[in-house]
């Protein structure tokens, strides 16, 4: 604690105590709480106490109930649990007779204060806080504090009842493994936590057998916290308990609270007991799998899917559950056909299952449900040892075809589920990331075709959602990249796909044409090294349409179609491709610098910025010629945009350039030859000379001293690295490069500070106020000072604890000379 800390921290601990005075924010009592917090982590309470005696004075104020204010009291608890967390604390605490006083006294159980939930809460958290050696533990169950916190866990205070539920799966879990109260506790010590222990077992047993749901569910969640982490007795004991509630509540068809119970099945089956013989874990978990309703199932049956040594048996009927409702909808398109997916085996009853797909409310969020967990499913690598690839295919085949009408039953039996399908957005988008995941899997070249078809069909239909055409098109992608060695998948692409996006580049929906372009743009990464791509590419409509939607209305769309042309201007611009667009290429830039100085919305611009940045880091790639030509352009007008996010883009633009222009001095040398001694010195002279043509350090510069503060942190990276690289290289300060300050706002104090350390007047000359070397710029500026300073938060004074302990001072004090007119 600073000086200044330790001077108003006496001042606020009498505020506090004193009754006529309150805080108006309860905030505060928060944050002093953290700071202790951060306090003990570097001294230990008993030393925190020691030197600052207005800590015990507030606490021993508070001890004897002088104080009315709910808040200030359980401040009071908690802070002492904090400060009693160490051996060292507790006994000073211990010693001036504080603890007893504080969390034994039974005045304050029987006073108002008591009826505050502020105060109980406070109770059970200072408890918790300093659980955390033996003496605690001794000192808990010596009160008899178990009984009181089990009250408190069926508090009426939420707040209250599950601060009380962590404190006892505390009591439950202590001594952790490997800890040191684990190692320095004594056998009466075990003994004594051992009964306390069981005590709390016991209390659970009976909770869970009781009529009212509130203690019911408190019980669970403390077994859901408790069993993980607890000794192997304690487990044993807990499940006793819970095995016997789950027995007696199916015998009597009581089967409530289901998510709570099979919270506890699945947190219970991560321990020991899954592979325990008596436990009969799994007989109850297979029980639950088979009397649970389809959409409680199959959130459960994915839990134990994904369990460790789980018996194959039980891992087989959880796949089946899972995937039942799919197996559903194959069956309804022929009554003839039998189980598709869930070939032999176990067979869960699908009556359940059928009358959800059947009712128009449950149907979508019944089959959603079973796709999600399917391609979560799929993306495990042992589940297609479990379950046939084939079935699983056509069955989300199916359902996309049903969705649109192509899928019809034989009879009108079930025809109430394909009428609900039908046009059903939800399922259409998940079935579609489903059929994107499949493509992953082994053997899916064999459904390509399939795949094809049904992808086609859903972007050609001009009734399809924009939401779903998203999904659509990724999975297009996904079964693109999986299968590109594939001929039927160039065939695809030369024959349909490229026809169907010419028209959905011109859709009415300005959605559509975004996600269109955003999804050429992956294509063409995806594509732009295989052979035969830029033939297809070119043999379309596609890059004219590229071009006129440069001037879409939609300001997205307009950002979605630079950053496409952006990348197929990689395809496109190849000598043998520049016939089929003579004169195209040659304008994109121009056109695209155009955009960036009069275009009015900011994701237009950002998106050139963008584009120029990737075109020169592939420039071995790079088709426009002249780029240089326009990039002092572009880095003028990104740096003086209005958009901070331009401003990023072209710093980032800005490092690409000078991370390229100080390679090649060193990529032009052979390196099989000796350089002269001055070679280096003078690649590195040309190489900043160079950035200062481009005008590269006045948008460095213009960013460092930016109202934005990402702007100027990232700029003041860039200089940092830049002025590493100078200072390295020590014959470089003998460069004579300078830097024009002529017009910059900064360039006053930067000279001060330079002549102030040559011991020179500051009254210079007007040609050296206007010139100074580009090394004395950077050591001037002190960037690893800003650096510093713009890495704080803007509100870091504000959050400082000096502030805070001012704040609380100033708020008690409402004095004429700082009363203000909020309005």
């Amino acid at each position: 604690m600073d000086s200044e800390c330790a001077e108003l921290l006496p001042l606020v601990c009498t505020v506090l105590v004193n009754p006529k005075q309150s805080l108006p924010d309860d905030t505060c009592f928060e944050k002093l709480l953290d700071w202790f917090k951060d306090l003990t982590k570097k001294v230990s309470g008993a030393s925190l106490l020691q030197h600052n005696p207005c800590l015990t004075e507030l606490i021993s104020s508070v001890c004897k109930l002088k104080t009315n204010e709910p808040t200030v009291l359980s401040f009071v608890l908690r802070l002492v649990g904090i400060l009693a967390a160490t051996e060292e604390g507790f006994c000073f605490l211990e010693e001036q007779d504080i603890l007893h006083s504080l969390f034994g006294n039974p005045g304050l159980t029987h006073t108002e204060l008591w009826d505050e939930a502020i105060v109980r809460s406070g109770w059970i958290n200072g408890l918790w806080s300093m659980l955390q050696h033996w003496r605690v533990m001794h000192f808990i169950i010596m009160n008899d504090f178990t009984k009181m916190i089990l009250n408190l866990q069926i508090d009426r205070s939420l707040f209250v009842a599950s601060a009380a539920n962590q404190l006892l799966a505390h009591i439950l879990n202590f001594p952790k493994k490997n800890s040191v109260a684990c190692e320095c506790n004594t056998y009466a010590e075990q003994t004594e936590w051992a009964n306390c222990s069981i005590k709390i077992a016991q209390h659970l047993g009976d909770a869970l057998h009781s009529d009212i749901s509130f203690h019911t569910h408190q019980s669970l969640r403390l077994l859901t916290l408790a069993l993980v982490h607890c000794q192997p007795q304690v487990m044993e004991v807990l499940w006793q308990k819970t095995e016997a509630a789950i027995k007696t509540r199916m015998g009597n068809g009581q089967i409530v609270m289901e998510q709570p119970f099979l919270e506890v099945l699945l947190t219970a089956s991560r321990t020991a007991l899954l592979n325990k013989e008596d436990s009969n874990l799994v007989n109850l978990m297979d029980l639950m799998l088979c009397t649970l309703n389809p959409t409680q199932a199959i959130p459960f049956a994915l839990g134990i899917f994904k369990l460790e040594n789980c018996p194959h048996i039980l891992r087989s009927k959880a796949i089946q559950v899972i995937l039942q409702p799919l197996d559903c909808i194959m069956a309804a398109i022929d009554e003839q056909q039998q189980s598709s997916v869930l070939e032999g085996g176990f067979v869960l009853e699908k009556l359940a299952t059928k009358k959800q797909l059947s009712q128009k409310g449950s149907c979508s969020s019944l089959l959603c449900l079973s796709l999600y967990h399917t391609e979560e499913l799929l993306c495990m690598d042992t589940l297609h040892l479990e379950v046939p690839g084939k079935s699983l295919f056509c069955s989300v085949l199916t359902v996309l075809r049903a969705c649109i009408g192509m899928a019809l039953p034989c009879s009108s039996k079930n025809s109430n589920i394909f009428k609900n399908l039908i046009g059903c957005t939800k399922v259409q988008k998940s079935a579609m990331d489903t059929l994107s995941r499949l493509a992953q899997c082994s053997g899916s070249s064999e459904f390509l075709s399939e795949a094809f078809l049904v992808l086609h069909e859903y972007l050609q239909n001009s009734d399809t959602d924009s939401s779903v055409l998203t999904k659509a098109m990724q999975a297009v992608l996904n079964w693109l990249f999986c299968c590109s060695e594939i001929p039927l998948t160039w065939l695809f692409l030369k024959q349909d796909l490229f026809s169907v996006l010419e028209k959905r580049l011109c859709d009415v929906r300005w959605e559509v044409r975004d996600s269109t372009l955003e999804f050429l743009t992956r294509l063409t990464i995806q594509f732009q090294d295989k052979g035969g791509f830029p033939a297809i590419l070119m043999s379309t409509g596609v890059p004219s349409l590229l071009h006129s939607l440069l001037s879409d209305p939609e300001s997205y769309v307009r950002a979605s179609a630079i950053c496409a042309l952006g990348q197929t201007s990689f395809v496109m611009g190849k000598e043998e491709d520049m016939k089929s667009v003579p004169g195209v290429q040659k304008e994109l830039a121009s056109h695209l610098v155009d955009i960036l100085a009069n275009d009015t919305e900011c994701f237009p611009r950002r998106a050139v910025v963008r584009v120029f940045s990737k075109w020169l880091k592939h420039p071995s790639q790079q088709p426009i010629q002249h780029l240089e030509k326009n990039a002092i352009t572009v880095l003028d007008l990104g740096s003086n945009d209005l958009d901070w996010e331009v401003k990023i883009h072209t710093l980032e633009l800005a490092e690409i350039w000078i991370s390229q222009t100080l390679a090649k001095p060193v990529l032009s040398c052979c390196p099989y030859t000796v350089a002269l001694p001055t070679h280096s010195v003078l690649s590195l002279t040309e190489s900043i000379q160079k950035l200062l043509d481009l005008k590269i350090f006045d948008v460095l510069f213009n960013g460092l001293f930016d109202c934005d503060r990402p702007v100027a942190q990232k700029a003041c990276s860039i200089l940092l690295s830049l002025k590493r690289v100078i200072i390295e290289d020590s014959s470089f300060t003998r460069c004579t490069l300078t830097y024009d300050l002529k017009g910059q706002q900064w360039a006053a104090d930067t000279l001060t500070k330079y002549f102030s350390k040559r011991s020179e007047s500051v009254h210079v000359s007007t040609d050296q106020q206007r010139q100074l070397g580009i090394v004395e710029v950077l050591s001037s500026l002190d960037l690893e000072a800003m650096q510093q300073t713009l890495g704080q938060s803007s509100d870091h004074i504000e959050n400082s604890p000096r502030s805070l302990l001012k704040d609380i001072l100033a708020a008690t004090h409402t004095t004429a000379d700082n009363a203000v007119d909020c309005y």
